[in-house]
């Protein structure tokens, strides 16, 4: 395979099922199946298609999170779809995957989507498969957005999957998980804080500061303490989206300081840092 070659499609899903081609952009030329991966141009295609972008996830841990993939196998135009629970990211990355249902994910199934409900979103590809023990393997979305930044990522943490505190005076879960550093060679996380009433507004600001590497996944993720609420939204997780200079910034209130995380780079990067610790700040912040 090479760069600018052609190949012939059919968009499964769409209506009519239309054939059409496409032009390859990029390709991973390196072995294993954790680099099976290529980037298809649909080209040449009559009408106008209404198709919605997916979105991706790359959850805190794949581990008992349910599945669902539809393939076709044996060339069935129909398609068949199998479920199964997903486990741990293997020593390459690629996250297994067993399936619990009448149908096993075979050969077929390769490069379809895997659906997780528990994470509300596709969590990879299908790349390869064993029949036998009922096990195939997955391409997770951070492998996919290393390989394709323009890919939108969510970094998620499920309810299942956060935190529980059990010393409030001492346990700081962001910490613990993502360690203690505000700013990297490439990323930095900063805070404004202000008061806002009988509150404090806090503006958050996830900065790219090496252009050179490249940014992946779009979106930055800013985890809160488990303890923050709002009676309007989930507020543990804040998402944004980078801008053009590789910037995301959000905003929110509370009454006293806790450690913010931010988590950009599908997944890859993590910093961490204490309001309590900002300066300036407003009188009273504690």
């Amino acid at each position: 395979m090479k760069a600018d070659a052609v190949v012939p499609m059919t968009l499964i899903g769409v209506v009519g099922t239309p054939k059409c081609l496409g032009e390859v952009v990029r390709f991973s030329d390196e072995e294993g199946p954790e680099n099976d991966l290529c980037l298809l141009k649909i080209k040449d295609l009559p009408g106008v298609l209404m198709i919605t972008p997916v979105e991706f996830i790359a959850p805190l841990r794949h581990g008992r999170k349910s599945f669902s993939v539809l393939g076709f196998p044996d060339s069935d135009p129909q398609g068949r779809n199998s479920i199964g629970i997903l486990q741990a990211a293997d020593a390459k990355g690629l996250v297994q995957m067993e399936s619990e249902g009448a149908l096993l994910v075979k050969g077929g199934f390769s490069g379809a989507p895997v659906w997780s409900p528990d994470l509300g979103g596709f969590v990879g590809l299908v790349v390869t498969e064993l029949n036998e023990q009922k096990v195939a393997w997955c391409i997770p979305s951070r492998t996919i957005a290393a390989f394709n930044p323009e890919l939108r990522v969510r970094f998620r943490i499920p309810e299942s999957d956060r935190p529980r505190i059990h010393d409030y005076g001492e346990d700081d879960p962001n910490l613990l998980l993502f360690g203690p550093v505000s700013e990297n060679a490439t990323r930095r996380l900063t805070a404004r804080i202000r008061t806002a009433g009988s509150h404090f507004r806090v503006d958050l600001k996830y900065e790219t500061l090496d252009r050179n590497r490249t940014i992946r996944g779009g979106y930055v993720t800013f985890v809160m303490h488990p303890s923050f609420t709002s009676e309007e939204e989930d507020a543990y997780e804040l998402f944004s989206l980078l801008d053009e200079s590789g910037v995301a910034e959000n905003h929110f209130w509370c009454i006293e300081s806790f450690t913010v995380a931010a988590i950009g780079d599908a997944g890859d990067t993590s910093l961490t840092l204490d309001l309590g610790k900002v300066r300036p700040r407003p009188r009273g912040f504690r």
